[in-house]
Parts: C-alpha cells; structure tokens; sequence
C-alpha cells in the first residue's frame, strides 16, 4: 500500500534493508571455521558440505578462513584490557559495599583471547562444526552478534523429536547457545535437521530435494537479520513522568493487569531464563553473553501491551499525483495515499503504547516496576517511565520494540483512512477513545479460530530475528497490505493477525482482556510452538 522507503521514514530505520531471500543470500558472507571439533559424527561432517554446496548455488558469498580474518589495532586491544579491570574493580566494590550485584569476576587468564588482535571483519558470518575447545571458540574471533554470526552445526539431541514441547526446545537451545556460544544452531542426523535461533523456534526439516529451499527461506535470513537489542542510546528519553491513575491511563493499565492475570490461564508466556544460569563454560563466556544481550539479565518471550488513544489527524484531498507517497514537513513525516481514486495525505501524529519491560513476569504485572511507555515521533523512538520509576540498569526495551511501535502507527494509518472512507466505525472509535490492544506470543493461531475482522499476514515472509529491522517492516507493510485487502473485499476490519514465521504471532485486538478470554474459552486457538503455524 505504500512504498519501502516510505516505511523505513516513518519508522526511522536509515540503514539499506533486505526483505527478500534472494536480496539477503546476495549479500550474505560467510566463512567456514577450519577445525572440526569433538563430538560430531560423519552425518553432521556431511551436512555442512551439503550447507556448503547449497550457499555456493544460491550465490552467496563464500570467504576463504584466511581472507575473512582482520589484525585490530594495539588500540582497540587496550582497550579491551581496560574494560575488563574497569569490570573486575567494580565488581570488588560491589562485594565490599555488600550489596547485590549482577557484574561477573573475568578471571584474568582469558587476557589472550580478549585481546587477540585477528579477528573476523565484520559483515562476515561463520559456519563451526562440533565441540570446539573452551579458549578457542570462533566466538572469540567476532565483533559481535550483529556484525558476525556463528552458526554452530552439532549431532542432533538424542532427547529432542518431532513431538517435543516449547518448553524442552526451549531449554534445550539455551543450553546449546550458552555451551558452543552461537547464535544459531544447526542440529542434525543422517534424515533431518534442526534450526534453533534466539526466536526459541525449532523448524525440523527432511535432508532431502528441499534443502536450498529451506536454507534460502529459513537459515540465510536468520544470519543476515539477526538478534539486535535496542539500547536507550536510540530512544529520546522524556524527563517527565505519567501517572499510572489519572484519567487517561488508569482503565488502560487496569487492562493490562486484569488481562495479564487472565492470560496466566493459557500457558503461552513460559517462564523467563536468567543468563546467569545458563550453562556457560566459565563467567567470561557469561560476561560476553551478556554483553552481546546489552547486559540483559534474562530472557523471556512474547510482550502484553497497549496503544493509547490518539486524536486522528485531519486528511487533504490534494490535486494532482505525488511522485512519493510521503513528503517530511516541518520535520513531520506526512503519508501520501491513493484511494478510492485520489490522493489524500495526513500527517503523522505521535503514537504511544504502554508495555512491559524486557525481563519482567508476563502474567503477574507489578505495575510501579514493570509498565513503561514507549513511543514514535516522526521516526524517533521515546520512552517514558511513571512517576516514582527512574530508569537503570534492569529496565532494557523489548527486542520487540521497534515491532509494536510499527503496528501501532500502522493502527493509526488504517484509522485515518477509514475514517475518511467512512468505514470501519467500531475501529476508528476504539482508536480516538480507548486505544487497542497489542500482544505477542511465540505461538500461532488455529486458522478455524481467527477472529471475525481480523485478517492474517505474514505467513510466507522470510524467517528472520526479533528485534531485525526486517520484522519492522513487514509488520507495517502487511497491515496496511491487509487493510487494502479488507477495502477491496468489502470486508469490516477490526484489527490484523501478523504471523512470524518460526517466531511467533502479533495481534492488534480490542483488548487483552477479550483475547485474553477468547483463548481461555477454547483452548485449541492456539498454543505455544509451531503446533498452528500456517505455512508451506
């Protein structure tokens, strides 16, 4: 319905972005690391020259080891050497000040691999086979997960099959990360193979005709769009507070703890894993696991959220056709569309929704510690806390910030337009009255079972990561696509089902209560894992 460039604006996203396969293998690099480790039988050994060949057909890039490698400076190397005493003293203070504290001891004999000068250039991944030795991981050769990706190919777990639940898959790939430190694992024996990334998905595929389909589609987008954690560095921090109980916020954070309670009915939000936890080989391994998570001290899935009112901005009937669907006026990103046979154009209005921080329990909302506002104004994320909360170290944005603030404008736009049309009235006064409910589960929805009005998206995109500009996109371009498609049919719509596939699924709902109630009254809409996942 309106262009890439026109999203990327709006969301401000400034970076080029791939959305097809095709366009990501173009551009994917990728090595392979020389040494074949321990543990690893001839079904895995045979597998990556299968991985081999398949790159090699679908022109990706493949580096010779030597080539992909890098001398940093004497600099940068000091610099790591000062990172780590800086980490070390405070980690002595905290234990003489005796208070709790979540900094790790780096023993001091992992010096040499924190200043090994090669190391892999960045844009390039790595493809590892087996058990490598502890000091010598190819994780240590990286810059970090955004720049290079380790995808670590290991036997297939004799405890894992077709009918394992979420919760051992889940279990089962924290383990493998934390262990062969990777961010994707490949899994596989002499029929199947497995893929595990941070989404906790765990598509088994047949080793069979299929293969360059499945790693075109389902591994070479998890390596070109990776796991990207937000940081407060790309969010305007407003320095006043909300009050959870005035007027505009008490009924929508009443929602979130009514419904948040109910949805600890429906099994959908597993409990989180704190990475202290996680079975590293030593703390340093803990300590760069961390820092490739932006210090985060656990990981959870899925977020309960809701998107505050907003006053509909006035529409223009302009007169002659736009060469772009948007033009930015004092600042402001201004949408250009075509409907109906004309061109009208509005602008954009801010847009907040008020959500769970990163980390905090699903289900059992505290609301003075876990609700954050976050926001978008003309492409600037924004975050707010309530009164009484300052922000530290505890409270990280979602992974899937960028995800939510897309839908919510995207609400916003379908809004407008309909307003205008004189369509979709109960919508539209949801909209300007109440907001809407955003939620997301890492699970799908039974397609006997899809709301009336809502309509689904997503299911054939690209495999790729929360948190990637990618899943930004598509979520803003396949609601709009959808609202088109509601226009053309004649269809009312109340909001939109956005599947990601081996990831989960976003809902725009009229609030979490009622999805909440819609789930718990028939069980069998959905489940968490792919049990539901509407796809070839």
């Amino acid at each position: 319905m309106i262009s890439q460039e026109a999203i990327q604006k709006i969301l401000g996203i400034d970076e080029k972005v791939y959305l097809t396969p095709t366009e990501m293998a173009d551009r994917l690099n990728i090595t392979f690391f020389p040494r074949i480790g321990k543990n690893i039988d001839k079904d895995a050994i045979d597998f990556s020259e299968k991985l081999k060949k398949s790159f090699e057909e679908l022109k990706v890039n493949i580096v010779p080891y030597e080539n992909s490698l890098e001398k940093v400076s004497w600099l940068s190397s000091f610099r790591r050497i000062g990172f780590l005493l800086h980490n070390n003293l405070s980690y002595f203070l905290g234990k003489l000040s005796g208070k709790k504290s979540e900094i790790l001891r780096i023993p001091i004999k992992t010096l040499p691999s924190l200043v090994r000068r090669r190391r892999l250039k960045r844009g390039i991944s790595i493809v590892v086979l087996g058990d490598q030795p502890t000091g010598n991981l190819p994780m240590e050769y990286i810059y970090s997960f955004k720049d290079n990706s380790v995808i670590n190919i290991v036997d297939f777990p004799d405890h894992i099959n077709e009918e394992s639940d979420f919760e051992k898959h889940f279990d089962t790939a924290m383990g493998m990360f934390s262990y062969h430190m990777a961010n994707i694992i490949i899994a596989v024996d002499d029929k199947k193979w497995m893929l595990y990334n941070f989404n906790a998905s765990h598509p088994i595929y047949p080793i069979d005709s299929t293969i360059n389909k499945r790693i075109l589609k389902a591994l070479i987008p998890k390596i070109v769009a990776p796991i990207r954690p937000h940081k407060f560095s790309e969010f305007i921090i407003k320095t006043d507070h909300f009050s959870l109980n005035d007027t505009e916020h008490r009924e929508t954070v009443g929602d979130l703890i009514s419904g948040a309670k109910l949805f600890g009915q429906t099994n959908l939000y597993p409990t989180g894993r704190q990475i202290n936890l996680l079975p590293f080989r030593n703390n340093y391994y803990r300590w760069i696991g961390k820092l490739h998570l932006d210090n985060r001290n656990g990981m959870s899935f899925g977020f309960l959220a809701r998107q505050m009112a907003v006053r509909l901005p006035t529409v223009t009937v302009l007169e002659l056709a736009q060469e772009k669907d948007y033009f930015i006026r004092d600042g402001r990103v201004n949408l250009v569309v075509e409907i109906a046979n004309k061109y009208i154009s509005f602008e954009l209005p801010d847009v907040w929704v008020l959500s769970q921080r990163s980390g905090s329990d699903k289900t059992n909302i505290n609301p003075d510690k876990d609700l954050l506002k976050i926001g978008l104004s003309h492409g600037k994320m924004m975050i707010q806390t309530p009164e009484g909360l300052e922000l530290h170290e505890d409270y990280k944005p979602s992974f899937d910030t960028k995800v939510i603030l897309a839908h919510a404008i995207g609400n916003v736009i379908v809004a407008t337009i309909s307003k205008y049309l004189g369509i979709n009235e109960s919508f539209v006064h949801r909209m300007e009255t109440e907001g809407l409910a955003l939620s997301h589960w890492h699970g799908y929805i039974n397609e006997k079972y899809i709301p009336e009005g809502c309509l689904v998206h997503g299911t054939n995109n690209p495999h790729v990561a929360c948190s990637s500009p990618q899943s930004a996109i598509y979520a803003l371009a396949g609601k709009l696509d959808s609202f088109k498609q509601s226009i053309d049919k004649k269809i009312v719509y109340n909001g939109d089902v956005h599947v990601e596939p081996h990831h989960g699924t976003n809902i725009t709902f009229t609030s979490i209560q009622d999805l909440a109630s819609l789930f718990i009254k028939n069980p069998e809409t959905t489940a968490l894992g792919n049990k539901y996942l509407m796809q070839e």
